[in-house]
């Protein structure tokens, strides 16, 4: 059965504005709002800080631990005044190679990211 012109043209239009949805726009953003407020109210945590970090930092503070760990034990360890030297060279050779190492993770999350 034939449907007449009106009801065909009055099912069209309510499609189109369907489709183009006039509120669609304020939607988004509302969510967008939302989506802040709840980052906002979460509680801090520190392990969630420390994921945060980048890597390269992350490997410089724990290259700078271990050379730390380092400086204090090499005096005990050797007993010439070597030791301390030693341990004095490892605290910042320590922490570059933490910091390279960091960089590489950096380097391979960028490589990973950018081709995916």
């Amino acid at each position: 059965m034939p449907e007449s012109d009106a009801e065909r043209l009055r099912r069209l239009r309510e499609r189109q504005l369907r489709d183009r949805d006039p509120l669609a726009r304020q939607r988004r953003l509302d969510g967008e709002i939302a989506r802040k407020q709840r980052r906002l109210r979460q509680s801090f945590s520190l392990g969630r800080m420390w994921a945060e970090i980048p890597h390269r930092w992350r490997g410089l503070i724990l290259g700078l631990i271990v050379g730390l760990l380092l400086l204090l034990a090499a005096p005990s360890l050797i007993a010439a005044p070597w030791g301390t030297c030693l341990g004095a060279a490892t605290l910042p050779f320590a922490a570059l190679i933490g910091f390279l190492v960091g960089r590489y993770q950096d380097t391979v999350d960028d490589i990973r990211d950018h081709l995916h």
